[in-house]
């Protein structure tokens, strides 16, 4: 009886993986819908690229940089505190 629950249940996986290996190696339904044109415009960087940083995010990344090279005097998290209350004036 053991045998036998287990003879369904790998038939009934060797069933599943079949039919997904299918499903998975399928085209799309869009696949013949695009044109040498939209290819080409999809190709590249976006033409809108993000604003460049402040630059106090250069300077946490330094202080970052110098704590975990063990030049950073002190506690990481002071020193950052101490410097975005510099940059934002409090």
């Amino acid at each position: 009886m053991n045998r036998r629950k287990l003879t369904l249940i790998g038939v009934a996986l060797a069933a599943l993986v079949a039919t997904a290996g299918v499903a998975a190696a399928a085209p799309s339904d869009n696949a013949h819908e695009s044109s040498p044109a939209s290819e080409a415009d999809q190709r590249g960087p976006p033409g809108e690229l993000p604003d460049p940083v402040p630059d106090f995010v250069s300077d946490i990344h330094d202080l970052v940089s110098d704590f975990l090279s063990g030049a950073l005097d002190g506690s990481l998290g002071d020193t950052l505190s101490d410097r975005v209350n510099d940059f934002s004036g409090a």
